[in-house]
């Protein structure tokens, strides 16, 4: 109930009392009878009644508006208090603007904004305006004169820069709403007014990463916590290939090439949850199906209460760069003339093989230094030289094996390092291989060229043991190959040098033997264990040296088979033996078959199958009178290839078997389906017969599994009677060796047969 109402009420109850107290006064007087003074008593005491019921009335009105006066303060107070507290805790301030006076009232939250006390603002609009920044101004008064012109009470807001009292200007934004009087004209402007520089400047940042997410070059993928994207940029689409539409919804796993094991992303993982970032070369595949690399960095972002929300990876195609980095990594470590490794890769190369090197296997490193080239230079200019020092590389580089490399050192000299020279009879033939490769004229610009070179062989670990003393020793052998006469090799020992140049001339000399007839096949018995019977001849090479003799097999033969020359000596002796069988066949006692022997070279070459095809056809000996022995390690470095081979031999109807047997590495299951007729023990299972346990008991083993296979087996190097006896009793089919009768040349015993010990 308000103040109003109150009067009204007490009013009210006062009249009624009064209008009741005069009629029952009037009512009551007559009745009594009194006298003149006591009726002018009572009436006195009547207008005493009244005054007093006036007091009391005008009292109880009083105190009840002082009541509703206090009521209404508590009240007012308590919104105020209310109102403070809300726009404190909004850090907003209160403003009035009467619009008669132009006065305005600011509260305190207001003048906190602007870091003042309320005194400092004022309570003039003129004060107030000498702190809005001046540009500001006609945006300020364009507003509120449109609000007043057209008397609008809708809430309107207004964002004004206000100088702060450290000289800084805020983002003040204020709400306000124009009050009218009663008669509709425009009293005053009421509002709340709230600092939002920092949201502004949230915003402005906003909209800068925005501009710097869609300008930028790299691309940009977002995932929610679930690892679906949930936005991406145009250089995202730009390097993928992928558009938006396309990804959005999707796991970045669709952009993995497969290149990356599942421990790397293991370790991707880790480092995301450990750290929180990720950086690092990752390979994708965009749209079209190519691989890049790309440079990465995945950061995990966290929402207010530290809980995973997203992941941003950032990524740059490095596919130009990598190209780059390898052009440059080509061009550090290559010659621009040549193309060939430079000193610098050379050494490196050299330096890493060192430390892989073990002292049961050598490298070799070797110097090349073209002889008298300079004279080319000098007399044609540089240009030609240039054109030479191409040219000579291209020989070179023609005549590399594997784990080889070639480098142009600098000048005219070129290095050469072998990873997998064994000894120094390999470095030598390599040495005279890159000789022999310069011996043709080289034809330049109309000039014909003669060009020689002089090598130094360095072997390691064994000559030396880092770096520095490998290429010291090389340059000292070179020196020492220069000394010689140039056009030649030298070793940094001298007893390396003499053993090489033993081995090249051993090459050399073979090579002659081929070529002028001083080869010849020797013819060793085979005999059927237990009736002595001969039955066949084994073809065996022998080389009559004109000057020293007859050589011995086992110093030329493995020297034949590094230099590949094994292959021809091969095809001779096939094509001597067949004649000769065939000449055997108009005798008595011919034997059945020769055997022949033939080189891991020749069999895993190609073309055996033709080559005895021709040679059958060439002499017409019977293809069941030849039998080809092929070692256990030649059939096994190539089953699948061997046993095609083998096939066709026997369709052509020779004779099959295989030699050293017990010395490779024989797999049952492919042996049981090789085309062969015979088992050869090798001769290392026979010396020991019959005492050694172990001798025997893999000769009784090998007999049994070849007559399992239906095989015939022969033991080679019978020498005693005792070894034959005992394979005799064991059942092993056929012999041979010194107990039979030695090697022999046809003319020195022209009928083959031999009678059995």
């Amino acid at each position: 109930m308000n103040l109003h109402q109150g009067t009204v009420r007490l009013t009210l109850i006062y009249l009624l009392a009064a209008g009741l107290w005069v009629l029952f006064s009037d009512a009551l007087l007559p009745s009594l009878d009194l006298s003149a003074e006591r009726t002018a008593q009572v009436q006195l005491l009547k207008g005493l009644s009244f005054v007093l019921l006036s007091s009391l009335l005008l009292y109880l009105i009083l105190r009840s508006h002082v009541r509703q006066q206090a009521r209404m303060r508590r009240t007012l107070r308590a919104s105020e208090g209310r109102l403070n507290l809300a726009l404190e805790s909004a850090k907003e301030g209160l403003w009035d603007w009467d619009l008669r006076s132009d006065k305005v009232f600011f509260s305190a939250g207001y003048a906190a904004l602007l870091g003042l006390q309320p005194a400092a603002l004022g309570n003039t609009r003129a004060h107030w305006r000498q702190r809005l920044l001046p540009d500001d101004l006609a945006h300020y008064e364009k507003t509120i004169a449109t609000i007043r012109d057209n008397a609008s009470q809708e809430a309107f807001e207004l964002t004004l820069r206000m100088r702060h009292q450290n000289g800084d200007y805020r983002w003040i934004q204020s709400r306000g709403q124009l009050q009218l009087d009663v008669q509709g004209r425009p009293e005053r402007i009421i509002g709340t007014a709230s600092d939002i520089s920092q949201r502004r400047a949230n915003e402005h940042s906003l909209r800068q990463a925005a501009a710097v997410f869609d300008a930028t070059q790299d691309g940009v993928l977002v995932t929610d916590s679930n690892q679906q994207i949930v936005h991406v940029n145009p250089a995202f689409s730009r390097i993928t290939g992928y558009s938006p539409e396309e990804v959005i919804g999707r796991q970045p796993s669709l952009l993995s090439s497969g290149r990356h094991d599942q421990a790397f992303y293991q370790r991707l993982w880790h480092a995301l949850v450990a750290r929180g970032n990720w950086s690092g070369e990752i390979w994708n595949r965009r749209k079209n199906g190519e691989i890049y690399p790309q440079w990465q960095r995945i950061r995990a972002i966290h929402d207010e209460a530290g809980e995973l929300s997203h992941y941003v990876a950032v990524f740059s195609d490095i596919s130009e760069l990598k190209r780059s980095q390898s052009e440059l990594d080509h061009l550090a470590h290559h010659d621009p003339l040549s193309g060939l490794p430079n000193r610098l890769l050379f050494t490196e190369r050299v330096d890493n093989a060192l430390k892989r090197a073990k002292s049961e296997q050598q490298g070799a490193v070797l110097l090349i230094d073209l002889d008298h080239f300079k004279h080319i230079n000098e007399s044609l200019g540089h240009n030609i030289g240039d054109l030479l020092l191409k040219a000579v590389a291209g020989r070179l580089a023609a005549q590399l094996g594997e784990g080889m490399t070639l480098a142009r050192l600098g000048g005219d000299e070129f290095g050469l390092l072998s990873e997998n020279c064994l000894d120094a009879a390999q470095a030598a033939s390599l040495a005279q291989l890159l000789l022999s490769s310069l011996g043709a004229p080289f034809n330049l610009d109309n000039h014909e060229f003669y060009m020689s070179a002089s090598i130094g062989i360095s072997l390691f670990p064994g000559d030396a043991e880092n770096l520095e003393q490998v290429l010291r020793n090389a340059d000292s052998a070179l020196s020492k190959a220069k000394g010689s006469g140039r056009e030649g090799y030298a070793f940094y020992t001298q007893e390396l040098t003499e053993f090489a140049r033993h081995r090249i001339d051993l090459i050399s000399a073979l090579h002659h033997a081929l070529d002028h007839q001083e080869l010849r096949v020797y013819y060793q018995p085979l005999h059927d264990m237990a009736s002595g019977e001969l039955i066949g001849a084994e073809a065996l090479v022998r080389w009559q040296h004109p000057q020293r003799g007859l050589v011995a097999p086992g110093e030329f033969i493995p020297v034949a088979e590094d230099s590949g020359l094994i292959g021809a000596i091969d095809a001779w002796v096939l094509q001597q033996a067949c004649r000769q069988m065939v000449r055997w066949q108009t005798q008595a006692q011919a034997p059945r078959f020769v055997a022949v022997n033939v080189s891991s070279r020749l069999f895993s070459r190609g073309g055996l199958d033709l080559q005895v095809a021709r040679v059958l056809a060439d002499t017409g000996l019977d293809p069941a009178c030849l039998e080809l022995e092929v070692t256990e390690s030649a059939v096994m470095d190539n089953p699948d290839a061997a046993l095609a081979l083998l096939d066709r031999l026997r369709a052509l109807g020779v004779r099959l078997a295989i030699d050293d047997f017990g010395t490779g590495y024989s797999s049952l299951a492919r042996l049981k389906r090789l085309p062969v007729h015979k088992l050869k023990l090798d001769i290392s299972f026979v010396r020991g017969l019959p005492y050694d346990s172990d001798d025997v008991a893999i000769t009784r083993a090998v007999v049994a599994l070849g007559h399992s296979l239906d095989l015939k087996v022969l033991a080679e190097g019978i020498e005693r009677p005792e070894q034959m006896e005992f394979l005799r009793q064991i059942g092993c089919d056929y012999g041979q060796g010194y107990l039979f009768g030695r090697p022999q040349p046809v003319e020195a015993n022209p009928e083959p047969a031999v009678a059995a010990p």
